[in-house]
């Protein structure tokens, strides 16, 4: 089977190492250079052949002067925006982000051709390669928002926050991340995760010297029927992970391979 991937990040080449691991061939669409990974980054799963089989660490989550469902108020104005669910997963295991892509990096970055896809060239793709997986900015590819036709673009719904490169909360303990849903104190969320700490903060209440990030939450672009789309901006979703790339990627592989054993089940 022939795959391309378009992206080099590392939901991108967690892609190309699942493909890869099914005896796939596999070319790789981006320009080829290492996207800088800021944050406390982690995965929730190992991916094979990549991570060791036991977690990293352990993550302990904690609400404070609060609930969750006030955290996602404070922060995205509505309660209904689907961040963690309505009861926070006290604690779960994580592997190292950064050192993983570094990893994949090594193993795959020359599978990549050094060239931008075009949103009409992606259309096509699907009648050259067997699969094609797009884990860049669907943002940047949709054709309703390239059209220039205003009346038919695809909504893109994201919340911009404010990071700070410190963790807000007093002497934080390592491997927490502490989500703060109370009215007198600003941030909304302090991290120290292996060590990388950082804050949150509502864009209105921005410190000086903040850095600003686009979360994505959701869209109803449906351009490219045809393409899976996965990694967080490939789906445009929040909490997906750099292992959920891989594992939908296995997954598609998987049933592609056996669909002619699977067609004789009634």
């Amino acid at each position: 089977m022939d795959v391309a991937v378009i992206g080099a990040g590392p939901a991108g080449l967690a892609a190309a190492h699942a493909a890869t691991g099914q005896g796939a061939s596999v070319v790789i669409y981006a320009p080829k250079r290492k996207t800088p990974q800021n944050g406390p980054l982690l995965m929730q799963r190992p991916i094979p052949g990549v991570n060791q089989g036991h977690p990293d660490g352990t993550i302990q989550q904690i609400v404070i002067n609060g609930t969750i469902l006030g955290y996602r108020y404070k922060l995205y104005g509505d309660i209904n925006i689907g961040i963690n669910g309505d009861q926070l997963k006290p604690s779960y295991h994580a592997w190292r982000h950064k050192e993983t892509y570094g990893t994949l990096w090594n193993m795959y970055h020359g599978l990549i051709e050094d060239r931008m896809v075009l949103p009409q060239e992606l259309m096509h793709m699907d009648n050259e390669f067997d699969l094609v997986v797009c884990t860049a900015n669907i943002q940047n590819l949709c054709l309703s928002r390239n059209s220039g036709l205003q009346a038919y673009q695809h909504h893109f719904n994201f919340k911009a926050v404010a990071v700070t490169n410190r963790a807000e909360y007093p002497d934080q303990p390592y491997n927490t991340i502490i989500f703060n849903a109370g009215e007198n104190d600003l941030w909304v969320r302090s991290s120290n995760v292996f060590g990388v700490t950082c804050t949150e903060w509502p864009l209105e209440h921005a410190p000086a010297g903040s850095r600003i990030i686009q979360k994505p939450i959701s869209t109803d672009c449906n351009c490219f029927s045809r393409v899976l789309r996965t990694g967080r901006f490939g789906r445009f979703e929040n909490e997906v992970w750099v292992d959920t790339a891989y594992y939908d990627v296995w997954g598609a592989l998987e049933s592609m391979k056996r669909q002619g054993e699977l067609d004789h089940i009634k």
